[in-house]
């Protein structure tokens, strides 16, 4: 057998970094975190440090990620890493949404809030937002092909649309393709927000 295509790696781990999971011993969160730096984007390492640290089911916290930083100074993708740990957020969902959260964030426009539920004047619940500019009376969501596919899911997104509308909120939806060009995702998302009153 042929192991063409294959590149082996070597590296130092120290027990510290090990866990056992059942027969096996693997790197903890926060190392495989760290080792991923080297070759992820910046979107797909905030993406998975934001699941790591979600706040329903941590399984590492922000102060870890940063002490493994620190224990590691000359690692390959330190300086990704670096970057990307001020970028985690607890309350993203899905790694879309971090992604998208990234580019703006990046592009220089305010950040959003992650899952933030909103309501109307009288208290009562209108959504949960991806991410939301309150202020602005703004929804961002990314839409997977399950919001397509599902009949159940496509008629309630309808509805939760209309909802927000008719309580004075706007709903951007982006999907892959627009992920794929952040140019014009971006003006996209500072047009509204100009046409909503941010100067």
């Amino acid at each position: 057998m042929l192991a063409r295509d294959i590149v082996g790696h070597s590296m130092r781990i120290d027990p510290d970094d090990l866990v056992d999971r059942g027969f096996l011993r693997l790197t903890g969160p926060a190392r495989t975190w760290l080792d991923l730096a080297g070759s992820l984007t910046l979107g797909e390492l905030v993406a998975i440090g934001d699941a790591l640290v979600q706040w329903r089911s941590p399984l590492v916290t922000l102060g870890e990620l940063g002490s493994a930083l620190d224990r590691y100074p000359s690692r390959s993708g330190i300086k990704q890493a670096r970057t990307a740990l001020p970028l985690l957020r607890t309350r993203s969902e899905s790694p879309r949404e971090s992604v998208l959260r990234v580019i703006i964030v990046l592009a220089g426009l305010p950040e959003p809030e992650c899952n933030l539920e909103v309501f109307d004047d009288d208290g009562i619940f209108l959504a949960r937002g991806d991410l939301v500019y309150p202020e602005y009376k703004l929804f961002l969501e990314y839409q997977g092909d399950q919001h397509r596919t599902d009949r159940a899911q496509w008629r309630s997104d309808i509805r939760r649309t209309g909802r927000l509308e008719d309580n004075g909120w706007q709903v951007l939806q982006f999907t892959d393709d627009d992920l794929r060009d952040p140019t014009a995702l971006v003006a996209r998302i500072r047009l509204r927000l100009s046409a909503r009153g941010r100067a």
